[in-house]
């Protein structure tokens, strides 16, 4: 997926580097940019209010010089963050070369996507990957209104994450995969999992998050619905947060489904059964 890019957004991270996502997950983790570490630094309200896209109480917490600091500012705020701060904490070359950094200025740098650490239901430390602005806290904090814009996770990928049963399988389908939250939990306990979405984009940046997460990848499929799937596959579990805007048109594909009334999730529960 080197190659996946939009005119109007800018160019993502390579998914074809697990190397760098690695050193980048372990300069993260090495710095407490995780659920918790966030928590004992910003404090509650503060933790809270990046959660409604409100970052004013970030930035006042983050005016120091520690690493973590500079991380929150980096990917979660989205603020230009000195040379020598970012080098004191991130492999700067590998970062660059691979797309999660680029340079602001003579002696700055910004990331490229938002990266949100994320606490997954066994203690593990996860990073979800999505477009700059389109953090924790939904349509509220959309940076851009392009068709292709990746969310991160709201409360309804919460919510299905949370309902989901959660028993070993040999396979799982994640249908409109989005950001990659539904294909990173199907992959601590099941041995396959494909993750579809129409949006080249989204299929981009799940495999950032799984590389990032530490997690096994996915095959990844462009397409509607269960069109990617083959005649010949059957699925254990099918997992899907569709688009919950019902319009016959198409604005943000995220959001609006294309469909009226109740088709598409009418077709998703019809067609479940086929595969």
């Amino acid at each position: 997926m080197e190659g996946v890019s939009d005119a109007s957004l800018p160019p993502l991270p390579s998914s074809d580097r697990p190397d760098a996502a690695a050193r980048l997950r372990d300069a993260l983790l090495g710095a407490s940019f995780t659920a918790d570490g966030l928590l004992e630094l910003l404090g509650a309200p503060a933790y809270a209010a990046l959660a409604r896209s409100e970052t004013v109480p970030a930035l006042r917490a983050t005016r120091g010089d520690t690493p973590l600091e500079a991380l929150v500012r980096l990917f979660l705020l989205q603020q230009p963050v000195p040379y020598a701060r970012v080098a004191d904490v991130l492999p700067v070359d590998v970062c660059l070369e691979s797309g999660w950094l680029t340079r602001a200025g003579a002696d700055a740098f910004t990331a490229t996507v938002d990266v949100r650490p994320y606490g997954g239901p066994g203690g593990e430390d996860w990073f979800i990957v999505s477009d700059l602005g389109c953090a924790v806290g939904g349509a509220g904090g959309i940076g851009s209104g392009d068709e292709g814009v990746v969310l991160g996770v709201g409360g309804a990928s919460t919510t299905l994450a949370g309902i989901t049963v959660r028993t070993p399988v040999a396979s799982a389908l994640d249908l409109g995969t989005g950001s990659g939250i539904q294909a990173l939990h199907a992959a601590r306990h099941a041995t396959r999992v494909t993750a579809t979405d129409v949006n080249p984009r989204a299929l981009h940046i799940t495999a950032l998050t799984l590389a990032l997460s530490g997690a096994p990848a996915a095959e990844l499929r462009e397409g509607s619905l269960f069109t990617p799937v083959r005649d010949d596959e059957t699925y254990d579990l099918i997992v899907s947060n569709p688009p919950f805007v019902i319009s016959p048109g198409a604005r943000l594909t995220y959001r609006d489904g294309g469909m009226g009334g109740d088709d598409l999730c009418r077709t998703i529960v019809q067609e479940a059964g086929n595969v």
